[in-house]
């Protein structure tokens, strides 16, 4: 009896808190036959899974009985995160929550395609990070859980057991794998693409890999390794600053360059229109020059 109780408990609890965070749940439909979930950050905001929104206009958001056409404000494809304005929503802001330990309790919150909600019980499986997603992009953070998330779930949200939510959910940036984004995350990246259309991150405009320099070319602090540019986009930033294909760059903002993670970190954290010094080896000497820094949403 003892064992019921609890067991019924347990099973109140999470009725509960499921009824405490569905009001923040909306569905997407923004892709042809293939829904997906939103997490309504108060008032007609809404952020959704970037890879779910495969059209720019008629896109709809219902949650209950409510159905409501949807404007895309700006995404972010590196985080796979996609904002959306939907006229005449008034959601309640959601209450945020800390990431709780490994083991601990959560529950996966979807819409399905007729606005009714779903849910799935799991724990945290690992909090990790940082994660460089398959746009270059480093995430400090990501959770893993093992609550079930099906199809049509991305998007959705990863509630604590006081339904405070603690991430969105997707598929997109772990091979396939679901992760969820910690709704701290979620946020500055919705607040950037709210306050400007996209979240600008720094772009050089660069095709590169790592090569050993000769020892004849590792000159000063070159040291022996650097990344050759094999590519330069047209009007980048790298060709507004004079850089070539065929120079091998050794040093960024005066660090140096060994991998291309070492220049991806770099420039994840600098801003757009920021001016850094960058030195390349060109024709066995050394040449440095001042780089603005551009933008890609």
């Amino acid at each position: 009896m003892a064992t019921q109780h609890v067991l019924a408990t347990l099973s109140s609890e999470i009725t509960q808190l499921v009824e405490t965070a569905a009001p923040h749940v909306v569905s997407v439909a923004a892709r042809p036959r293939r829904p997906a979930t939103g997490l309504a950050l108060g008032g007609d905001l809404i952020v959704t899974a970037d890879h779910a929104v495969e059209r720019d206009t008629n896109i709809r958001v219902s949650i209950d009985d409510a159905q409501y056409e949807a404007a895309l404000v700006g995404r972010d494809r590196a985080s796979d995160v996609a904002l959306l304005r939907a006229s005449g929503l008034a959601a309640p802001t959601p209450e945020s929550a800390p990431i709780p330990g490994v083991g601990a309790l959560v529950v996966s919150l979807a819409r399905t395609t007729s606005g009714t909600v779903s849910a799935a019980l799991g724990v945290i499986t690992s909090v990790g990070g940082p994660l460089r997603t398959p746009h270059g992009v480093v995430l400090p953070r990501i959770i893993r859980t093992d609550a079930a998330l099906r199809p049509g779930t991305a998007g959705g949200a990863i509630v604590d057991v006081t339904g405070g939510v603690i991430g969105m959910t997707t598929p997109a940036l772990l091979r396939g794998l679901p992760v969820a984004i910690p709704i701290e995350q979620v946020r500055e990246i919705a607040d950037r693409i709210a306050s400007s259309g996209s979240v600008g991150r720094a772009y050089l405009g660069v095709s590169v890999h790592p090569v050993r320099l000769p020892s004849r070319q590792q000159l000063n602090d070159a040291g022996e390794r650097g990344l050759l540019i094999s590519g330069i986009a047209s009007e980048s930033a790298a060709e507004q600053a004079g850089l070539l294909v065929g120079d091998v760059l050794v040093r960024f903002s005066d660090r140096p360059l060994g991998a291309v993670e070492d220049l991806q970190d770099l420039l994840a954290g600098v801003r757009p229109g920021g001016v850094v010094p960058v030195t390349v080896v060109r024709g066995g000497s050394l040449h440095q020059t001042q780089l603005t820094i551009g933008a890609r949403s």
